[in-house]
């Protein structure tokens, strides 16, 4: 085995070595279920079938005039640096930011950002921006504090745990709240909250990194992945594009990013359509009879008419519940938190390291005002998990059907492209993603074969294509991959970071 395997197994042990908590947040599936359901009946209205052009056919001439550098750059490191946490556990050995960079002056739009460095050598390792979907929910309530930040919310809602697992182990990273009106991000214009789209929110991504950059100047020229989950199968993409759109029209490079890393993602509404129903079939949750109704009448396509919806309706947000019962949908397996009459909180059945309950407590921390005094945020700012006033004002028709076109372009021009599925999500599941990668019609380099982590655990399996694109899954994990199987999670997204296939043995044979 080469020297420098051996070497990513020992850190990669070492890192490893303790288990921590993990949890989820509950609030994003109903939302992303919901959105689902509005892009479906606003289909006839989307980009290509109503006369305007999608801004993502072709996103140099789209994005391509946007700045290449800050003009007028605002605020500084200093001022956002936070002392602690209030309720952070003792011997914190890294340091966190956080605080407002405005991204339209006039309209007096803002993004808020947590900011937590590597522990470990920061100034080697490279800047990751990491996105939750929704579309409307925060990146700091449910990626920084429930799946890969470095602490956990206790049940209390007032102080901290450490998450060894955490990615800013081996990268620095960057928790946005995006769009404006999602968290602690606002904005001054009422309108701005009217219609939000991708397309905006993307724009407002890539001049949030612009901004930020001036600020912390350091991290200029550093190596820069962006990552996600949910409907950041959207953000994630389309932020790539609008800098390889600049990029590529303007010559300049401003925040040298190297790949993207999107787990559990929207891609496709017709294809995640036909995946979710898939699932719940191959997964013992639907019957033989009910299955072969919906492939009768559903061709998963825009022919499908009312005899497909009638044969859908009893898996619909309305009617889920009363078909399948009170399951977690982002985990098909995981319990659920049952919230008493008395106002108590608890979790409907143990499973190691899991609460369900944990959006309970993260929402009570970030509404006590300390805490709001200690990140920067606007003080007495109702913060919560997710925001649905954006939701609701989503420009459904604008948002594409699929994303595998602007997939396609990223993988043509170079970029590191890797997708990744936790196996028990039931609301972007594994099935649904399978059917958007071969829609890309890339192809296979390296077949589906076993991945392993250090304690020689099958971590999930991985595929890779031409061109470097690669799919893997990751074992036992629900939508929120982080929260159900940290330690795996790291194992892929350093693999990712280095640009090598996770494990296919481990060192150490039984």
């Amino acid at each position: 085995m080469a020297r420098n395997q051996i070497a990513y197994y020992i850190f990669l042990t070492i890192l490893l070595a303790a288990p921590l908590p993990n949890n989820a947040a509950l609030d994003q599936a109903a939302l992303l279920r919901q959105f689902m359901e509005s892009q479906s009946r606003s289909v006839s209205s989307s980009p290509g079938d109503n006369g305007e052009t999608d801004p993502w056919s072709d996103p140099v001439s789209s994005f391509g005039h946007l700045p290449t550098r800050c003009k007028n750059p605002k605020g500084s490191k200093e001022a956002d640096r936070i002392a602690a946490l209030p309720g952070q556990p003792p011997r914190v050995n890294f340091e966190q930011y956080a605080g407002y960079v405005t991204v339209n002056e006039e309209h007096g739009r803002a993004l808020f950002y947590y900011f937590a460095e590597s522990p470990y050598d920061a100034a080697a390792k490279p800047l990751v921006l990491w996105l939750n979907g929704g579309p409307g929910c925060s990146s700091l309530g449910i990626g920084a504090m429930t799946e890969l930040g470095p602490f956990r919310v206790n049940p209390d809602g007032k102080t901290l745990s450490r998450n060894r697992h955490a990615w800013n182990n081996v990268a620095n990273v960057i928790f946005l709240e995006s769009p404006a009106g999602v968290g602690f991000s606002y904005s001054n214009t009422s309108s701005d909250y009217q219609k939000i789209s991708d397309a905006r929110t993307a724009a407002d991504a890539y001049n949030f990194l612009l901004h930020w950059l001036e600020r912390f100047p350091e991290y200029k020229g550093r190596d820069f992945y962006i990552a996600g989950e949910s409907y950041a199968g959207h953000y994630v993409p389309e932020l790539a594009a609008v800098i390889l759109g600049v990029r590529k029209h303007t010559g300049k490079d401003p925040t040298n990013l190297k790949g993207i890393f999107v787990g559990n993602p929207y891609l496709d509404l017709l294809k995640n359509n036909k995946g979710v129903l898939e699932f719940l079939w191959s997964h013992g949750v639907m019957s033989d009879e009910a299955w072969a109704n919906i492939t009768e009448h559903c061709n998963f396509d825009k022919s499908d008419g009312s005899s497909c919806d009638d044969a859908e309706a009893p898996f619909n947000i309305l009617n889920f519940a009363k078909t399948v019962g009170n399951i977690y949908t982002y985990n098909i397996y995981a319990p659920i938190c049952i919230h008493a009459p008395n106002g108590t909180t608890y979790s409907s059945s143990y499973l190691p390291g899991y609460d369900p309950c944990i959006s309970d407590y993260v929402s009570n921390y970030f509404n006590c005002l300390d805490v709001q005094e200690a990140i920067h945020a606007r003080i007495n700012t109702h913060w919560s998990n997710c925001s649905i006033l954006v939701h609701l004002h989503w420009d459904f028709p604008k948002a594409p059907l699929t994303m595998v076109p602007t997939l396609s372009w990223l993988v043509d021009t170079g970029l590191r492209v890797w997708l990744y599925s936790g196996d028990m999500d039931d609301v972007c599941p594994i099935t649904a993603t399978r059917y958007s990668v071969h829609d890309l019609n890339l192809t296979i380099t390296k077949p589906w074969r076993p991945w392993y982590t250090p304690a020689n655990e099958v971590g999930g399996y991985v595929q890779q294509h031409e061109g470097g694109f690669t799919f893997a899954s990751v074992r036992g994990a629900g939508h929120m991959v982080p929260s159900f199987q940290p330690k795996r999670s790291l194992v892929l997204f350093y693999s990712f970071l280095k640009g090598v296939l996770p494990p296919s043995i481990s060192l150490w044979q039984p």
